[in-house]
């Protein structure tokens, strides 16, 4: 494995494939036992120390002051409140007025909230801040300002990593990129966006190798709250490589080779992550009925709750049980594009009839019902009406750049290739 990182701040905000992953479900782009093994360039050393300011001091003061509040089984914003001293006429207050800034119904089981309140001989408010962290990057700020509360949503600086990673294939592409310490979520990221010119199971062999390029933020706590999408990304197929690189502007966010040949295609091959082709197009005997029959699609064996993607753009015809399909999904891509999923153990919430589905959607999930011998996914490409054979289907490309666009993609290529050699000149 060959890791580099560089460290700045960057305020600008990613378009990326990334955007409706739950921060509480992101788990570190990294394995902590590796983060030892990662080297830092470009790190520039801090200013000398400096003694800190009288407002400082008094910063430091009123921090101490706080009262850190846990949030338990069955508390409210009110208990809280309670429990960090306001009294009922100011607890009243302070979530009427500020019900339009944050809705206090969300607080949330072991969370810290920091409270501060001081009340004068006559029982009157006189001072008080309480501050709650409701997400990886946002906070809510209470102040008792002028007899009146003053509320605010600021926003947690984040910091930037771009991060290279690099590494050979000698068993399979997923076990080699664990083996580089990507997590679960780049990996399967990396899949899909390969997924619409590679066959993982045919095209990949031993000694290949993949190459990647990508930008991770942290809080000031250190945990990764977002990951960009790719900006390079390197895929070796029989010796040959695939580059693609992330060209990005106010209308679309894409991947293109360096002539600006679309990655993207109308369908993917293969509409599931880390699967074995187990059955392919064509006749064969049936595993249950025991006689030859036309098998009109091709099978990927995979542990039951795999998630399957749709393969492209549409909407959903059918999804339900449907015979010896089992649990089943049929999309409609266009006027001569149909994908059909079958055997499914479930299907992803808000799945049905009638529903609009984006290329790469989690829309179910493998299993092993219907006429079947063990969990795959029975995936099928119907043409005017027809089953073909998905693996040998020529499919139309996606998006083409125009004369602009496409002299923009190759300064970018140049630019990126240059910063990919500075990553490869410090091994």
């Amino acid at each position: 494995m060959k890791t580099y990182q560089t460290h700045n701040l960057n305020e600008e905000k990613s378009k990326n494939y990334f955007k409706d992953i739950a921060f509480d479900n992101l788990f570190d782009l990294f394995d902590q036992e590796k983060e030892s093994k990662f080297q830092y360039i470009n790190t520039k050393i801090g200013p000398p120390v400096q003694l800190k300011t009288e407002e400082e001091l008094i910063s430091e003061i009123e921090k101490d002051q706080f009262e850190e509040i846990s949030v338990n089984q069955g508390d409210n914003f009110a208990k809280i409140l309670r429990k960090g001293g306001l009294k009922g006429r100011d607890i009243d207050r302070l979530l009427i007025n500020g019900k339009d800034i944050y809705d206090f119904s969300k607080i949330y089981l072991g969370d810290i909230v920091k409270v501060q309140s001081n009340y004068n001989i006559e029982d009157n408010l006189e001072k008080f801040k309480m501050i709650y962290r409701f997400s990886e990057n946002q906070e809510l700020i209470v102040n008792y300002i002028d007899k009146n509360f003053a509320y605010e949503i600021r926003q947690i600086e984040l910091f930037e990593e771009k991060i290279f990673v690099s590494g050979e294939i000698t068993t399979s592409l997923y076990q080699a990129m664990k083996k580089a310490g990507l997590s679960e979520l780049i990996i399967t990221e990396i899949i899909r966006i390969y997924s619409f010119d590679v066959d993982f199971q045919r095209d990949i062999y031993e000694g290949d190798y993949f190459e990647a390029l990508f930008t991770r933020r942290k809080n000031d706590q250190g945990k990764t709250v977002q990951i960009d999408d790719p900006e390079y990304l390197v895929l070796s197929s029989r010796g040959t490589p695939l580059i693609y690189y992330l060209y990005s502007n106010d209308e679309f966010s894409e991947y293109f080779d360096e002539n600006g040949k679309g990655m993207t295609k109308s369908l993917m091959k293969t509409p599931i992550n880390g699967a074995r082709l187990s059955s392919n197009y064509g006749m064969r005997k049936h595993p249950i009925l025991g006689y030859n029959k036309m098998h009109k699609g091709v099978d990927f064996a995979a542990p039951t709750g795999t998630p399957i993607f749709a393969a492209g753009n549409g909407v959903v015809e059918f999804a339900g049980k449907n015979g010896s399909y089992g649990n089943y999904i049929r999309i409609r891509h266009d006027s001569t594009y149909k994908t059909a999923y079958a055997h499914l153990n479930g299907f992803k919430k808000g799945v049905y009839g009638g529903v609009r589905v984006k290329q790469g959607d989690v829309i179910g999930f493998v299993g092993s019902t219907g006429r079947s011998t063990g969990p795959h996914l029975h995936y099928e490409i119907i043409v005017n009406g027809k089953q073909v054979n998905p693996s040998t289907l020529k499919l139309p490309s996606g998006r083409k750049l125009n004369d602009q666009q496409l002299e923009e993609l190759k300064k970018l290529v140049v630019l990126k290739n240059q910063e990919i050699d500075g990553y490869k000149n410090k091994l």
